[in-house]
């Protein structure tokens, strides 16, 4: 299916238009893109732009994985310099460039963003929505302001956890999760079986980049007694929406692998497992989340755990969940990256419904063991090439490179994409990964 088919663009209401609103007749309209290197990349990116706008990149050189991406962005558009620059010096510089949209597509740019944006007259979250979706520990307070069922959750301040760790030890329940305030992708999130562990840590560890920072202490939300995302699938979900001029549209609720030790992502899938009741259950949920959360325009990505007593928000990202793209596209027919584009362009686009799948997109990530530190060997890997259903396998730790657990999910060792007819097939697919390629090392 073709996205166009199934979302429709307004340059204003009532009035809709081919997906290609924007057509060769006028000057294409300039998107202003905040670049971060571990969101997505800047091929996907520029076809994701191509005939809809021309890309203005806006770079902050200062971080060595961007300075070394300049000259290949350049090819698709002119590079601004935001190194070292006030939010007002930066809104200047990109101001030169007239863009009539702006967007962020990483976490920790998000609130940048957004203070941008305002500076400039551009359609984005604004800074409070992008506080919320991007802090924990506030993400947690609005939920729980908007009626919404949360587990207990302190905040652990980078120099107070002397005292912190007393108070928190008699108050909480356990097992629990320890989590950076800020960050993404699982990355130094340990699981706390007790209060004595707790006690144990002392400070507070140090970032995966050797950052302090605060930390957020979450009591660990139930799993349910049965397989409540499907037979061999986990317990939790994602629900992929978009927000235009305040409507919440769902695109897809996509399905989870069972995670690798402690919460690393192991795979995911579009359509989930769910039955309708389910669907319409954590749709519900996803919706109050967003509302919640303050959004008026941009791409969500929200995770839900499927609970005894109801599904329970685990988190809610300001952003397109990594991979999502490429399911959407596999599964649907939706470009993510596009549809992204277009809203922070100012277009209202409309979505009367979930888009049917003509087909089960899953992307794998496998992990390496969780006390493995350094990668020897990865065998098993052109067995596994050839097996109906998979169509790309990247390698992406391979021998002599470190693997770190601390690093989360974009510590994986290889990944596997593909389609499949169903449920059973995608099982049998994962259960070849598993039995055809050996990690290796120490």
């Amino acid at each position: 299916m073709d996205a166009g088919s199934t979302l429709t663009n307004e340059r204003t209401r009532g009035a809709a238009t081919d997906t290609d609103s924007f057509t060769s007749s006028s000057p294409r309209p300039k998107l202003a893109f905040v670049y971060n290197p571990r969101s997505f990349g800047a091929m996907a990116l520029a076809d994701a732009a191509n005939g809809l706008c021309d890309l203005v990149w806006v770079v902050d050189t200062s971080h060595p994985e961007v300075e070394s991406m300049t000259r290949l962005l350049r090819r698709f558009g002119p590079c601004v310099d935001v190194a070292g620059l006030s939010i007002d010096e930066a809104a200047s510089k990109i101001a030169e460039h007239a863009p009539q949209g702006i967007l962020s597509l990483a976490d920790d740019s998000l609130l940048w963003t957004a203070e941008v944006a305002i500076r400039l007259g551009l359609t984005f979250l604004s800074p409070a929505t992008a506080a919320r979706l991007t802090d924990k520990h506030v993400q947690r307070q609005a939920l729980r302001e908007g009626g919404l069922s949360v587990p207990r959750s302190w905040l652990v301040r980078h120099g107070e956890e002397e005292t912190a760790w007393s108070t928190i030890a008699s108050e909480a329940s356990f097992p629990a999760v320890l989590k950076p305030r800020l960050g993404a992708g699982s990355r130094d999130t340990i699981p706390i079986t007790t209060p004595d562990e707790l006690r144990a840590l002392g400070a507070l560890p140090r970032s995966f980049d050797d950052h302090p920072r605060d930390f957020v202490l979450e009591e660990f939300i139930p799993d349910a007694t049965y397989p409540a995302g499907g037979e061999g699938f986990a317990g939790y979900v994602s629900v992929e929406s978009f927000v235009s001029d305040g409507h919440v549209t769902h695109l897809a609720i996509n399905g989870r692998m069972p995670p690798a030790p402690p919460f690393r992502e192991t795979g995911f899938f579009i359509p989930s497992a769910l039955d309708n009741e389910q669907e319409r259950a954590v749709l519900e949920v996803a919706s109050r989340a967003l509302t919640a959360m303050g959004v008026v325009v941009g791409c969500l990505h929200t995770e839900i755990k499927l609970t005894p007593t109801g599904p329970i928000v685990i988190e809610v990202n300001g952003r397109i969940g990594g991979g999502v793209p490429q399911l959407l596209a596999s599964a649907n027919g939706v470009r993510m990256l596009s549809l992204a584009m277009r809203l922070a362009l100012g277009e209202e686009v409309v979505c009367d419904e979930m888009p049917p799948c003509n087909r089960l997109a899953y992307l794998f990530y496998v992990q390496a063991p969780e006390e493995l530190r350094t990668i020897t060997a990865v065998e098993g890997l052109n067995e596994l090439q050839k097996v109906a259903g998979v169509d790309e396998i990247i390698l992406n730790r391979g021998p002599g490179q470190n693997v770190d657990w601390r690093e989360g999910n974009l510590g994986y060792v290889f990944s596997v994409a593909g389609t499949v007819a169903d449920h059973v097939e995608l099982r049998h697919v994962y259960g070849l990964v598993a039995s055809l390629v050996r990690i290796s090392g120490d």
